[in-house]
């Protein structure tokens, strides 16, 4: 046996069997770094240590590293390695492995060992049942990465997978196949910084013979064997496996800008994690698993398998967690690439990075290429979004999807999912048959689709809601995407947290998710759908506005009724009304009969001013509105709210100025696209000046008179408003009412709020607000509804014939 270059003590970084460390910290030692220069080592030079004292377990092959501190005759080893050395002095060899190693190997076979061990003696192992599948796959990838990243094996190796003390296994190698490169005969001159010891192949010692594992080696544990079918060697298995999984399998490292997806979950857990994507998933799977798992059917009818999909839909509706699902599905490898990553700001550089993303998917053939944000790397190249450097990207993704070929022997098995949200920024040639060959629609999931989902993520949590709690969760989530959900979830399982510690642990209660804590968290989440049109009103409720049955009874008609009696509506044939117009006085509680419409029905609401939408550009105003009902669509069900609506759909003429907004507006409301799932409710003061088209049936279909408050109204109104203030005891609302005839609701309102006034103006320490205040307040109010005003509404009616519900 050669000498070695010195004698160390070896120390241990920690005590524990399985500390969590990177896997390339378990192939590292440690030096000082004068003792590096003396024997004219660097980092990452590869050494042996070996022990006289033990000669079953007494070598190991690290990589070396200097570490400022240590002492000459001392070197630093993982505790990992502890198990392989187990000495505390070691021999220090410098590592040829022209002499030392015997190749690489074909297949290594491994047994798991009997944990005894002094350091965990006291410690509990996990008993992890070793008939379960999905636990013989962990162990064998877990110890598959743990091999690689030791790159140097022996026989009679210990190697430990897991993440605590407390849950680990332990496995030895108990045999290798034979190497691939036969052992070096004849002379070797080993250097050993001393002077050249001239060895021949017998004179290295067994327990400095080692293997060179790699990710092709195939690993085998004894014991489970149990996944080979009876006649069918484990090579035979493992080359089945590989049949159904990438063919070929890359040495060298890919560039950073590639993530290699490795599913975690088998192939029927993949899906199950998905919510509200069934159709989705049903199209994707008809499209991609029989051209993956049986390419020769294609090829026997002279069929080009597709190229790829285009997966669109706003964010969060799970376009990236479909597409790889898909892969761990077809258990074939997958590449995640998001767009902007390939992006290079030196010519030349994008489409390089972007044809080496192919060229690595075509050596792992079968392989999924997934193009997360593909708008970002292939924006449209005529309408002037995108540069010179754009537009030749483009050209080269059209190249690589028309050149793959997926017929014959030497087919390149390679599919592309590309996901985005803005469909129509992406340039048109891709989206033809032959490259982006599908386009599937992952919308925002309907109340089935949140329940589902829902489902799935309490699945992972202690939670006290029943059936019921969760369909009604359900059914008030409307416009929500799955990650507006998982946040509900995640923000009420957090409030449920902080009230388990706030109140006391120590009792030995478990915290437990409540249906309090998802209604408390509830109105803090707003919907994906909503955020850019959302509107903050103030919560009124049908009791906050006196009077006015008859128009409440016919907004429920109109918007609660399709929601919550669907069934009806289908069995007697009958379609939900598309619009309501509320028309009537100023003053008369138009709008806040809209706010207390969108409070009562919970469904999602979105306030539109009239002249906001106007603008001078040409084109503007009409792209806002086709945007506005765009949104009302994807967050269905909602209400479109319209005030002021004849700044808007006035009468056209030769010379009006906004008749393609008003065209628009009649197209949205009941055009070629249906308009499914959105109301539109519209008020205005002026229902003279509208032009026909839009109260016609399928548009406005209930048009309501909201006129002045009667007696009873007032009275109501009185009553409402005098509940919040401190007021003379005996106050005779009835009076009061009787006094305020002719007054609109606004201005019953103001009755109080000048009397209030009054009231301070004589004592500011006023106890309450006296009668003689109420009763001036209401004699001396301007009264803005004329008879002629009402007169005027009553002529509109009946001369024009619509059908005042």
């Amino acid at each position: 046996m050669s000498t070695p270059l010195t004698r160390l003590r070896a120390i241990y970084t920690d005590a524990g069997p399985s500390a969590p460390r990177p896997p390339r910290e378990n192939r590292r030692a440690y030096l000082s770094p004068d003792l590096l220069r003396t024997y004219k080592l660097v980092a990452g030079d590869w050494v042996l240590l070996n022990s006289d004292e033990e000669k079953e377990q007494s070598t190991v092959v690290v990589q070396l590293w200097p570490r400022a501190g240590l002492e000459d005759d001392v070197v630093l080893l993982p505790a990992s390695q502890r198990l392989n050395l187990s000495a505390t002095n070691a021999n220090l060899y410098r590592f040829k492995s022209e002499i030392h190693s015997q190749g690489r190997l074909k297949s290594i076979r491994l047994k798991e060992a009997t944990i005894s061990d002094a350091t965990i003696a006291s410690k509990t192992k996990t008993v992890v049942d070793p008939s379960s599948a999905r636990e013989r796959a962990w162990c064998k990838a877990a110890l598959k990465e743990a091999l690689a990243s030791s790159t140097y094996i022996r026989v009679g190796h210990l190697f430990t997978v897991g993440e605590t003390e407390k849950s680990f296994r332990r496995f030895e190698v108990i045999s290798v196949d034979e190497s691939t490169k036969e052992p070096k005969k004849g002379a070797a001159a080993l250097e050993d910084g001393i002077g050249k010891l001239t060895l021949g192949s017998n004179d290295v010692d067994e327990a400095l013979k080692v293997y060179e594992m790699q990710w092709k080696t195939e690993v085998i544990i004894s014991g489970h064997e149990k996944d080979v079918e009876p006649g069918q060697s484990q090579s035979e298995a493992s080359g089945k496996v590989a049949a159904n999984g990438p063919s070929k399998v890359p040495e060298g490292p890919m560039p950073p800008y590639i993530n290699l997806y490795t599913p975690s979950q088998p192939p029927t857990a993949a899906y199950a994690l998905l919510g509200g994507l069934q159709p989705q998933i049903q199209q994707i799977k008809s499209l991609l698993d029989l051209p993956l798992l049986q390419p020769a059917l294609f090829t026997l009818f002279g069929l080009t398998p597709p190229r790829g999909i285009l997966l669109h839909g706003p964010p969060g509706t799970g376009k990236t967690a479909l597409a790889r699902a898909v892969a761990a599905s077809a258990q074939c490898s997958c590449i995640v690439v998001n767009g902007p990553e390939l992006s290079s700001a030196y010519h030349g550089e994008t489409e390089e990075r972007l044809r080496g993303v192919f060229t690595e998917a075509k050596k792992r053939s079968p392989c999924i290429v997934v193009l997360d944000e593909v708008d970002a790397l292939c924006p449209r190249r005529d309408g002037g979004e995108g540069g010179e450097v754009e537009r030749r990207v483009v050209a080269t993704m059209l190249t690589l999807l028309d050149g793959m070929s997926q017929n014959g022997p030497e087919a390149e098995r390679v599919f592309v999912i590309g996901a985005t949200n803005r469909p129509n920024s992406l340039d048109p040639a891709l989206r033809r048959p032959g490259r982006f060959d599908r386009e599937i629609e992952i919308g925002i999931p309907d109340a089935a689709g949140r329940r589902q989902i829902i489902d799935i993520m309490l699945s992972k949590m202690p939670h006290s809601l029943i059936e019921h709690d969760i369909s009604t969760l359900a059914s008030r989530t409307h416009g929500y995407v799955g990650a507006d959900l998982s946040s509900l979830i995640r923000e009420s399982a957090s409030a449920a947290i902080q009230r388990w510690h706030s109140s006391s642990p120590a009792t030995g209660s478990t915290p437990t998710l409540t249906n309090t804590d998802i209604l408390t968290t509830l109105p803090t989440i707003r919907a994906s759908a909503m955020r850019e049109v959302f509107v903050e009103t103030a919560a009124v409720r049908w009791s906050d506005i006196g009077g006015q049955d008859e128009v409440k009874q016919k907004l429920r008609e109109c918007v609660e009724w399709p929601l919550t009696h669907r069934d009806t509506f289908t069995r007697l044939g009958v379609e939900a009304p598309r619009g309501v117009l509320l028309y009537g006085p100023p003053g008369c509680s138009k709008t806040m009969t809209a706010k207390a419409l969108a409070t009562e029905s919970g469904i999602n609401f979105i306030a539109v001013k009239g002249p906001e939408l106007l603008n001078k550009y040409v084109g503007e105003s009409e792209r806002a509105v086709r945007e506005i009902f765009r949104k009302a669509r994807a967050a269905s069900p909602s209400i479109v709210f319209f005030d002021e609506i004849d700044a808007l759909g006035s009468a056209r003429s030769d010379d009006h100025t906004h008749s393609g907004v008003l065209t628009s507006l009649l197209n949205e409301m009941d055009g070629i696209e249906e308009l499914s799932g959105v109301t539109v409710v519209a008020a205005t003061n002026r229902p003279d000046v509208l032009d026909s088209a839009l109260m016609r049936p399928g548009r406005l279909d209930r048009i309501l008179y909201v006129g002045a408050p009667d007696f009873a109204t007032r009275r109501d109104i009185f009553r409402i408003r005098l509940a919040t203030m401190a007021v003379e005891p005996g106050i005779d609302v009835e009076e009061l009412a009787r006094i305020a005839e002719g007054c609109s609701g606004a201005e019953v309102a103001s009755i109080c709020q000048d009397a209030a006034l009054a009231a301070m103006n004589e004592d500011l320490n006023a106890p309450f607000v006296k009668r003689s205040h109420l009763v001036h307040s209401a004699q001396t109010v301007r009264r803005r509804i004329t008879p002629d005003m009402i007169h005027f509404f009553e002529k509109w009616r009946d001369q024009s014939g619509v059908r005042s519900a």
